[in-house]
């Protein structure tokens, strides 16, 4: 073999070894995990990952599930790197409080607020109904195996005038949107539910015969803001009526509260980082993939909760001021 010769497999093999790291890299696919498809946080996975893949050649794919409940636990093992998790759920599942009491989820780890996720109470528009206290007694949607979480929700809204699940009809469901399902095969008078996700545009067509749906206020005054707050740290949110949230007919005040997205101890440090700082960087463009992320700021992606936020998230945000 000539001098040249054994250069030029040097030089192949030296090659061979630098690009089959980053190929190796390049081919790993994250998952994000979502309630099912239709929901605004499938809907937010899927702009995320999209800017993932397009800004920093991370691989992604948003894998729908029942519901958070489904895959918290696997969250925690590592199993799967991402989840879009409610402020509730996340705090519940890491102190293995309430339905996880013994079942502690230590490894979940905070990167980013990505939204308020706003939810009430719809009725069929034609529904003698016109505000949550008239709901004592009717059918409502309970138990939601699948999404633990919308229990509380459900408390929270109605805790607002002073009533509970336990004052209604119940109708056993997996999660708010086989809810939806029901109330517009009648089989439910009122379901709880965020506005203007696929279910609830459903709804409102199946309902056409009775107008459509209707959303009701929860009691916005200072006694109904803290009997909600008992549940959950949740805020109070009026919408206007706008062509992508049917039910909205006049000024209503729903109920809202943080979504974040949450890893695991596992991930690696400069993976949270480059994540963390690519979001801060990319609101126009998720905001474009979904109109869900108008409530996405920059500026308040931390929030401070008894839940360890990721060392390589927490590097950015002390970059920007927003780590105290």
């Amino acid at each position: 073999m000539t001098n040249l010769t054994t250069r030029i497999v040097g030089i192949v093999a030296l090659a061979a070894m630098l690009v089959v790291p980053h190929a190796a890299s390049r081919a790993q696919v994250l998952t994000i995990a979502s309630p099912p498809q239709g929901s605004i946080m499938y809907t937010v996975g899927v702009a995320i990952a999209k800017v993932a893949d397009e800004k920093l050649a991370l691989q992604m794919r948003v894998q729908p599930t029942a519901g958070t409940s489904t895959y918290l636990p696997s969250l925690n093992m590592g199993e799967i790197e991402f989840g879009l998790i409610n402020v509730d759920e996340v705090l519940t599942a890491y102190k293995g409080e309430d339905v996880f009491a013994g079942k502690a989820n230590p490894a979940l780890r905070l990167i980013a607020v990505m939204f308020q996720l706003p939810i009430g109470v719809m009725v069929p528009a034609d529904s003698p109904v016109k505000a949550l206290p008239e709901l004592k007694g009717v059918r409502m949607p309970s138990d939601y195996v699948g999404q633990t979480s919308n229990r509380k929700l459900q408390e929270a809204i109605l805790a607002t005038v002073g009533l509970s699940t336990n004052d209604m009809k119940r109708v056993p469901v997996a999660n708010n949107f086989q809810g939806a399902e029901a109330l517009a095969a009648g089989r439910v008078d009122a379901a709880t539910i965020a506005p203007g996700v696929a279910q609830v545009q459903k709804a409102h067509v199946d309902l056409a015969s009775h107008g459509g749906i209707r959303f009701l206020s929860i009691n916005a005054t200072s006694e109904g803001l803290a009997a909600m707050r008992k549940f959950m740290p949740s805020d109070p949110l009026a919408l206007q009526p706008a062509p992508q949230l049917p039910g909205i007919v006049g000024a209503t005040t729903v109920m809202a509260y943080n979504v974040f997205l949450v890893s695991n101890d596992k991930l690696p440090d400069e993976t949270a980082y480059r994540l963390a700082k690519v979001l801060h960087a990319s609101r126009e463009d998720l905001v474009r993939i979904t109109p869900a992320l108008n409530r996405f700021d920059p500026k308040r992606m931390v929030a401070q909760l008894d839940v360890p936020h990721h060392p390589g998230a927490i590097r950015f945000y002390r970059e920007v001021n927003q780590w105290q």
